[in-house]
């Protein structure tokens, strides 16, 4: 690995460095969330919007939904319907997740026996 005499591990610096060093750390790891709910809030904002396509929001609207409710997330959603509808099945389990219905793949023991009745 190289540069692995740079690393010191915290125990072995003095006190006053590894405060400094919490300290930056904290202060970048602030920055890091800040800017995060930044691009959250962008995010949500631009869903928000109206479509301003004209063909995206009539093809929406011949779907029977409100004007009010054709949004961006709408229309991805519609999206995410057709895609799953299609048999795209990565757009079928985010549309799960979605919903909040998501199963544990199969497989994965949750720690509930089964009997199973003998033959």
């Amino acid at each position: 690995m190289p540069n692995e005499g740079n690393l010191i591990p915290m125990d072995q610096r003095s006190e006053s460095e590894a405060r400094e060093l919490g300290q930056k750390g904290g202060i970048a790891s602030g920055a890091a969330r800040r800017r995060k709910r930044s691009l959250k809030e962008a995010a949500d904002l631009y869903l928000s919007l109206p479509v301003s396509d004209r063909r995206k929001f009539n093809r929406l609207a011949r779907r029977c939904l409100d004007p009010e409710d054709i949004d961006n997330q709408m229309a991805m959603i519609v999206g995410l319907h057709e895609a799953a509808s299609n048999g795209d099945a990565r757009a079928a389990s985010v549309l799960v997740k979605l919903l909040g219905e998501e199963v544990p793949p199969a497989g994965i023991d949750d720690g509930e026996v089964k009997i199973l009745d003998d033959l």
